[in-house]
């Protein structure tokens, strides 16, 4: 066997392994997305995340929605365009939409949306991150957060906003691991 051959045999070797290790890690990522991320899981359902006393339900009010946004993500200007037209045009009096920030940067790429109260707070945001914008979180009026949606570029964020307003408190915990 000559010198370039067994470095080729290596070099294809090596390839297989590094197509199987991102295979593994993709399924295992999309395991991880239909249990431990998803909403209605019941796993870790004796789990309670509680939010903030800041972002927690006031006088009538049953629920609140909280958008957690940033300026670095295309996705958070799409959910951003579906809550200013959704907003606006439903009779949301027991429900507060809340758009978070982290920095007044971020809000100051948004525009004002009748009905969405925009939010600078790092504390509040840090509290609420896992890691990944945009993300949307019901909370209840105990403070609890009853549902947390990530949202991700083909997500149906209209219908998201309207099965999170009328969803009743789901079983399950939507805490991530």
């Amino acid at each position: 066997m000559s010198l370039p051959t067994a470095l080729a045999l290596v070099s294809l070797l090596l390839s297989t392994f590094a197509v199987l290790a991102v295979g593994a890690v993709y399924s295992r990522l999309r395991l991880l997305e239909r249990t431990a991320l998803n909403p209605r899981s019941a796993l870790l359902a004796d789990e309670v995340l509680l939010a903030p006393e800041a972002l927690r339900p006031t006088g009538d009010e049953r629920n609140i929605l909280v958008l957690l946004l940033n300026d670095g993500c295309a996705a958070c200007k799409l959910v951003w365009h579906a809550v200013s037209e959704y907003a606006p045009a439903r009779d949301l009096t027991d429900v507060r939409i809340v758009a978070l920030f982290a920095s007044a940067d971020a809000a100051g790429s948004f525009d004002d949306v009748p009905g969405v109260a925009s939010t600078v707070d790092p504390d509040l945001w840090a509290a609420l991150s896992e890691g990944y914008t945009p993300c949307v979180f019901l909370i209840d009026d105990a403070g609890r957060v009853t549902d947390r949606r990530f949202v991700y570029g083909d997500t149906d964020v209209p219908a998201l906003l309207a099965d999170l307003v009328s969803a009743p408190e789901p079983a399950g915990s939507s805490r991530a691991l």
